[in-house]
């Protein structure tokens, strides 16, 4: 059985992979936490985060969500921030970077402009 018409699918990009092998040294239940926000997105991407207003003129709209640190027992609001691209087209949810919040609780444009340069020097372009 394939994957319904109405769902996304849900890719992590390099840069993300990269990053979360650092966070899961220290946050062993990042997977699992990790798990329970993709299925989510898979079904209703645009639904599930908000635009990023610094970055609104992008081939792509960039999105943050909030995921909870389950080895730190801190809920959403003070867990993971994930920014993810939604392609309507491919219906491919693209997770780019992620953060904690005790790191940079409102990150400034540069921040962001810089993690996703990483993400397309990583390879994003074969993913889209």
């Amino acid at each position: 059985m394939g994957v319904p018409a109405t769902d996304h699918v849900v890719v992590r990009t390099p840069a993300f992979g990269l990053l979360l092998a650092g966070y899961g040294k220290a946050h062993r239940k990042i997977e699992e936490d990790l798990a329970w926000l993709e299925s989510k997105l898979k079904l209703a991407p645009q639904m599930m985060g908000e635009r990023v207003p610094q970055l609104q003129n992008l081939a792509l709209p960039i999105y943050k969500t909030r995921c909870k640190d389950s080895c730190c027992n801190i809920g959403q609001s003070g867990g993971w921030r994930v920014y993810y691209a939604v392609n309507k087209d491919t219906r491919k949810v693209l997770l780019l970077f992620l953060h904690h919040k005790r790191e940079c609780e409102t990150p400034r444009l540069e921040f962001l402009i810089q993690k996703l340069e990483r993400a397309f020097q990583s390879g994003l372009e074969e993913l889209l």
